[in-house]
């Protein structure tokens, strides 16, 4: 009896599906192998998806080292159909730019409810900005969202890893962060530090398309700062088009990774991730404990956010409405509504299926269900002391 109920638990309750894209020239550094510093030529951590093995992995594009490891490859591009059964997606550094096709896609996807986003920028430096723009076109589509990647670059002349633009962030999640303790656990010292290595820095647009800064007293409604400079940060801009929210040689706390729960059109929310720097592709990602002889939380962090990403989506999914309007006692026949709310083309956002179902219960009294619950009680206890005699 015991072991059925977990056969059937385990059915119900399965492993959370990332998926990661590397069909948009993001690369695969971190994902499987393991890192090496470029300083010292040493193996600094292992891959995310052997490391965090408990989630269920898989991938877009087509890489041989993913094959080689097992890693479920859902196809060349992003399509919603490959998305359905994804609970989380990371796109890296968009070294090429989505498709319209894929962008619907994405939308569509995340305005399910109770999905995950995380998106991945860079700095302005050399091409960086051309991945900053192609990854603020995403945001762009997504309805409700305010975090974007600002065109600049954040360095940090006090806290970094021996130069400036590798800055050394500091884990301060805000107050009201729902879960905080999640993310603020399991550091080297009582401040996580993550390296960003030349990464750019976040920011915010209003409804009416106006870029705002993302510090202290201009947050919006649902963004947590999770990642920052120390106060020495500085915006520098390497290449055109100019910052939108910030001025060059601006001084401050400046924000590296941010969350926000996206309110979307239809009554549902999700939840978008944006980091300066990347967990993975990049030449220096997230992901690495150490760089020369300065030591990070990266992989301590990446874990942190992961299992906190999953659990807020969890409370985030949609669940059916059922309310039951009357029971005849004497027929055993029941009512019921269920409402149920539906995705849709826009044309037909916010409509609901409102449909009305009668099911008989072919008039079996309380008393004999009662009987029945006793009989399987008395059956289990009785399997019980037969396996405790033997």
């Amino acid at each position: 009896m015991v072991l059925i109920l977990i056969g059937v638990f385990s059915q119900c309750v399965g492993a959370t599906t990332i998926a990661v894209d590397i069909s948009h020239d993001e690369g695969t550094i971190a994902l499987v192998a393991s890192i090496v510093d470029p300083t010292t030529g040493k193996i600094v951590a292992e891959g995310i998806i052997p490391t965090l093995s408990w989630y269920d992995w898989s991938y877009f594009g087509y890489e041989p080292e993913l094959e080689n490891a097992g890693v479920t490859r859902l196809g060349d591009a992003i399509t919603y159909d490959a998305l359905k059964d994804v609970d989380m997606l990371i796109i890296g550094q968009l070294g090429e730019g989505l498709s319209q096709e894929e962008i619907d896609a994405i939308v569509k996807w995340f305005s399910e409810g109770g999905k995950v986003l995380w998106v991945a920028g860079d700095s302005d430096i050399k091409t960086g900005a051309y991945i900053q723009d192609n990854a603020n076109r995403l945001l762009a589509a997504i309805p409700n969202a305010r975090l974007r990647f600002d065109y600049a670059t954040a360095t940090d002349t006090f806290s970094n890893a021996g130069k400036s633009t590798y800055v050394a962030g500091y884990v301060r999640v805000d107050l009201h962060t729902p879960d905080a303790s999640i993310l603020n656990q399991g550091y080297h010292s009582e401040v996580g530090k993550v390296l960003f290595h030349e990464p750019g820095v976040l920011a915010w647009v209003d409804e009416n398309g106006k870029w705002h800064p993302l510090i202290a007293g201009e947050i919006p409604e649902g963004v947590y700062r999770i990642i920052t400079t120390s106060g020495n940060g500085m915006i520098e801009d390497y290449s055109a088009p100019e910052p939108m929210a910030y001025r060059t040689w601006e001084k401050g706390l400046f924000t590296l990774l941010a969350v926000e729960f996206v309110k979307l059109p239809n009554g549902r929310e999700s939840l978008l991730i944006l980091s300066v720097e990347s967990p993975y592709g990049s030449p220096v990602p997230i992901w690495v404990n150490r760089y020369g002889p300065y030591l990070f939380d990266g992989q301590q962090f990446v874990t942190n956010l992961l299992r906190w990403a999953t659990l807020q989506a969890s409370n985030l999914k949609p669940e059916e409405e059922t309310i039951t309007l009357s029971t005849t006692a004497t027929t055993g026949t029941t009512t019921t509504t269920t409402t149920t709310s539906t995705i849709t083309p826009t044309s037909m956002v916010g409509a609901t299926s409102s449909t009305t179902t009668t099911e008989d219960s072919g008039g079996i009294p309380a008393w004999g269900i009662g009987l029945v619950v006793v009989l399987l009680l008395g059956a289990v206890i009785l399997a019980f002391l037969m396996m405790k005699r033997r």
